[in-house]
């Protein structure tokens, strides 16, 4: 047992050593391109996100001035948040028109590139051949202006036999004279081609300078706005449980619930105990866990299932669907919707009555798309769509928010729906004190909140 121990210790010793050898200390700041290719990803955790602060601030002296007037304002944002998730939606136009630039400048750059390697080349191969030119005339050069001697040329034509033979040698002579001037000439011209292609590839080097200086700059505007979007989202979150319970407490048309209720009752009475928990969105995967954002101490009293729009969100176990609402539209970061038969920000909602392994459950499922939430009064078995993943109400992007308040034992399943008093908190609320302090895993009995994770 105890080299098992060993061996097991060794075991995790090595893992961790492997962790850490994949997990490398990041680059330094003058490494630009690693971070804001890092810093403009969604999703970065409580570290990263105070590293990219460090290196916006290191960045350069407007993007530090832009980030210290958004921390100065935070007070301001915070007291004024529907405002501030107003001017931030304006932000996703202009962060999608900076990319557009960005890949424009990009695509510029790499023809440019390309263009530079060219030319140099080009100017490689022209200056082999001007120096090849150079030797073959500095070589006829010496060959005929011997020092202290006459021409060679001149020795040539005095030793012509005769008059005929003079003229032929000299129109020869005046062939190999043309021959070097042309020769003279193509030099000449290779020379002031060369000098041409240098003077581009300067001003090439400049343009591309300044392509390359625009994208950085633009990069750093984006890093700004999501900056400011950040703290906006981060103050918001901080809110977000004292704004939900701000908001309608009870559902719409309690009293026509309650009839429908009434009518269902022989139905009611013979839903069967389910054995466990299905999953409530299949192959989801969980974007924000219970009782605290990610990387934060923002309160969070659900979980957050993220799949693609339109991704089926079924019963966790079988029941009656208590309330239902619908008529929100496409979401966004401080939207208010889901009032209207649910709570503030919920956008399009949907509550179940079910047990499971013999407890009685009220599951919340929030953000739903529109259109796609089951009717209240309707009986469902495990496993029944009952709704699609949209991003209605406070949302950043397609998940369904699901709560679970356990409510007791699953013998009191007609009672509980037939004299529900339409409380869509299920007498758990969600205000940060009420609503942390009633957790099952806590000692809270019931009702009390439980983790949806640990349930599906």
């Amino acid at each position: 047992m105890k080299n098992l121990l060993k061996w097991m210790l060794c075991l995790v010793l090595m893992v961790s050593i492997s962790s850490m050898q994949v997990f490398a200390e990041d680059p330094g700041f003058e490494d630009t391109e690693y971070w804001n290719k890092l810093c403009n990803q969604d999703g970065l955790t409580a570290e990263q996100k105070q590293k990219c602060k460090a290196f916006m601030i290191q960045a350069s002296n407007d993007l530090s001035k832009k980030i210290q007037e958004i921390e100065s304002r935070r007070n301001e944002i915070a007291k004024d948040i529907q405002k501030a998730t107003e001017k931030v939606r304006g932000y996703e136009a202009q962060i999608s028109a900076l990319g557009v630039k960005i890949a424009d400048l990009n695509g510029q750059i790499a023809v440019k590139e390309k263009e530079i390697e060219q030319l140099e080349k080009d100017i490689a191969k022209n200056e082999d051949e001007i120096e090849q030119a150079k030797g073959k005339l500095r070589t006829r050069i010496s060959s005929t202006q011997e020092t202290m001697r006459l021409n060679p040329m001149l020795d040539v034509l005095m030793g012509a036999k005769d008059f005929d033979d003079f003229v032929r040698i000299a129109n020869g002579i005046r062939d190999i004279t043309a021959y070097d001037e042309k020769s003279m000439e193509k030099l000449a011209e290779q020379i002031r081609q060369l000098n041409e292609d240098k003077k581009q590839v300067e001003e090439d080097k400049k343009t591309l300078d300044a392509a390359k200086d625009e994208v950085v700059k633009n990069q750093q505007q984006i890093l700004a706005l999501k900056y400011e979007a950040q703290i906006v989202e981060d103050e918001l979150r901080a809110q977000f449980v004292d704004l939900q319970a701000q908001g309608n407490r009870y559902a719409a048309n309690i009293d026509a619930i309650k009839n429908r209720m009434k009518e269902l009752d022989s139905q009611l009475h013979d839903v069967p105990n389910a054995s466990g928990f299905v999953s409530a969105v299949p192959n989801a995967r969980v974007s924000a866990g219970t009782w605290y954002y990610p990387g934060t101490q923002h309160i969070h009293l659900g979980c957050d299932y993220a799949a693609p729009t339109g991704s089926p969100v079924r019963a966790v176990g079988n029941g009656v669907i208590l309330a239902s609402n619908d008529g929100c539209g496409p979401g966004w970061l401080g939207n208010t919707c889901g009032a209207n038969g649910g709570v503030l920000m919920g956008g399009n909602q949907v509550r179940l009555l079910t047990k499971v392994n013999g407890g009685l459950y009220a599951v919340t499922y929030c953000h739903l798309l529109a259109g796609s939430p089951i009717q209240s009064g309707t009986i469902v078995n495990a496993g029944d769509v009952i709704g699609l993943i949209g991003s209605s109400g406070n949302t950043t992007g397609p998940h369904s928010h699901i709560e679970v308040v356990y409510l007791g034992s699953g013998d009191n399943f007609a009672s509980y729906a037939q004299n529900w008093n339409g409380d869509l908190g299920f007498g758990v609320g969600w205000g940060k004190v009420h609503g942390m302090s009633k957790r099952c895993e806590a000692g809270a009995s019931a009702p009390c909140r439980m983790r949806p994770e640990l349930l599906f």
